[in-house]
């Protein structure tokens, strides 16, 4: 999905213009406390002098960030038309459908995200999504504890696969008992794979602050809906019950006020840079500490490759130890033969056949060192008394593999072990 609409170049907002705006079209938009609040907050924010802290949350009922929706203990939809005729007579189409499946799936996952303030949720099922919408979700975060009771009124939009949307529900604030009622519209389009996705600019937050252009074709399309018959008694309903909840809770009001004063802190405060910079900041945290996670994962990979080098290798030497002295029991004894390798010549007194890797001799007189296992083999040299003599390992033939004066090579294994 692609953003074909074109962002202002400025941030900031005609305050009037948006009071004017919402004034003249409080019956048809989005009811509630993101409505009004906003409201408030921008008049407040050019000089109402009768804002300010205790000002009445009036005129518009629960609206804004999302929560959890159905699910037990969500009422049964009811069309608001139902009732109303005679018994006996047929009733007229209203104009819209109730709970249409994959629009009230979707408008579910949009409140739920939006309570969470989990924006990357929210990339994925929306788009025209804007940094300060987005900011203003997460803001909202600290307020807003969870809806439920949703139900959505759907008729198709102007292009094949799309719907206007109106949603009711209930709004549970945080530090309050009692949950508001709110309604909601949107503009569903379905993409080219076939799923649908909400249009950020015709949701409550764009159609109040206008930071983004819209289309007039489908915004009166979203008023002539919301002038239908149902619809407007759904909205006048709502709005009637938000206002005693309101009037007749103190608690409740207190918590309204005090969201529509953060909401004019945060207005005020907003830069669109800051908020960028703080962004990128977090994308390039998120790289960093996935990076970091691939290099352990490949560190401990490593590790674990060399971990079962190393016991292989300890295996296989151990497995050429035991037949080296297998072998050396089943085979007699070599005798030594005149002057070649005989300079020690007595009988191993040991009990072993071999003589364990690692061990470290001093020689104690002196041995042929060779460079293959046989008496006839090169020779290297011999050592002398006092030379020191690492045995690396040794073989079934009879040769014992050393390291000795900076050299490898094989000395008589029965020599060694008279040492």
């Amino acid at each position: 999905m692609s953003n074909s609409n074109k962002r202002k170049s400025d941030y900031n907002v005609d305050s009037n213009k948006i009071v004017a705006f919402c004034k003249k079209n409080i019956k048809y938009i989005s009811a509630g406390v993101l409505t009004i609040a906003l409201i408030l907050a921008l008049a407040m924010t050019v000089g109402d002098s009768k804002g300010g802290e205790g000002t009445d949350a009036q005129g518009s009922t629960a609206s804004g960030e999302q929560g959890e929706q159905g699910g037990e203990g969500q009422d049964e939809a009811k069309d608001p038309e139902e009732g109303t005729k005679e018994p006996g007579t047929e009733q007229a189409d209203p104009g819209y459908e109730v709970d249409l499946p994959e629009v009230k799936e979707l408008v579910s996952t949009y409140y739920n995200s939006c309570a969470a303030a989990d924006v990357e949720k929210l990339d994925s099922i929306t788009e025209s999504l804007s940094d300060m919408e987005k900011s203003y979700i997460k803001m909202m975060d600290s307020y807003v504890e969870s809806y439920g009771g949703l139900t959505c009124y759907t008729k198709e939009g102007k292009e094949e696969g799309s719907y206007i949307a109106s949603a009711t529900f209930t709004m549970k604030l945080a530090d309050a008992e009692e949950s508001l009622p709110g309604m909601d519209f949107f503009y569903i389009r379905t993409d080219d794979k076939g799923k649908l996705y909400i249009d950020s600019l015709y949701c409550p937050f764009n159609r109040q602050m206008e930071e983004q252009e819209t289309d007039p074709e489908i915004e009166a399309l979203i008023e002539d809906f919301g002038a239908i018959e149902g619809i407007a008694k759904l909205h006048q309903d709502c709005q009637s019950e938000y206002d005693e909840m309101i009037e007749s809770n103190k608690d409740l009001k207190k918590v309204a006020n005090s969201m529509t004063k953060a909401i004019q802190e945060w207005k005020q405060s907003y830069d669109p840079n800051a908020e960028k910079e703080k962004a990128e900041q977090e994308e390039k945290k998120k790289k960093k500490a996935e990076k970091k996670k691939k290099q352990e994962e490949k560190k401990k990979q490593e590790e674990k490759k060399k971990k079962k080098e190393e016991e292989e290798k300890k295996k296989q030497e151990q497995k050429q130890q035991e037949e080296a002295a297998e072998n050396q029991e089943e085979a007699a004894p070599e005798e030594p033969s005149g002057q070649e390798d005989n300079t020690e010549g007595s009988n191993n007194s040991s009990g072993l056949n071999y003589v364990p890797e690692g061990t470290v001799l001093t020689a104690n007189d002196g041995y042929n060192v060779r460079v293959s296992m046989n008496e006839s083999a090169e020779l290297i040299g011999t050592t002398g008394i006092g030379d020191s003599i690492t045995v690396i390992l040794s073989y079934a033939e009879g040769w014992t593999k050393v390291e000795w004066n900076g050299q490898t090579g094989y000395i008589r294994t029965d020599l060694l072990l008279n040492n």
